[in-house]
């Protein structure tokens, strides 16, 4: 018997597609597309995974610094009106 190559074996293949109605690709060629398609879909989970991480990360950041700034703000109202009350106790007149 002899011994037939990869190339025989798919020059075989392929004519015997050709005798069917629907077409077909090789074994070799559908492993090497799906593999492909493999990579690209862990490609797309990690780019998807990256921006929702960073996506949180920003809203983190943006609650910590609102809260921290309404913290400083309300306090700097609170001593801004104790000091009012302060001098309008001083003069004698009633605070608001």
């Amino acid at each position: 018997m002899s011994e037939k190559t990869v190339e025989d074996r798919e020059e075989v293949h392929c004519n015997q597609c050709e005798k069917k109605s629907q077409p077909c690709i090789s074994f070799f060629a559908y492993e090497a597309s799906m593999m492909q398609k493999d990579v690209d879909n862990e490609r797309a989970h990690r780019t998807t995974l990256f921006v929702c991480i960073t996506f949180l990360l920003i809203v983190i950041i943006f609650v910590a610094a609102y809260t921290i700034w309404t913290t400083i703000w309300l306090d700097t109202i609170t001593k801004m009106n104790a000091a009012i009350v302060e001098l309008a106790n001083a003069k004698g007149i009633t605070p608001p």
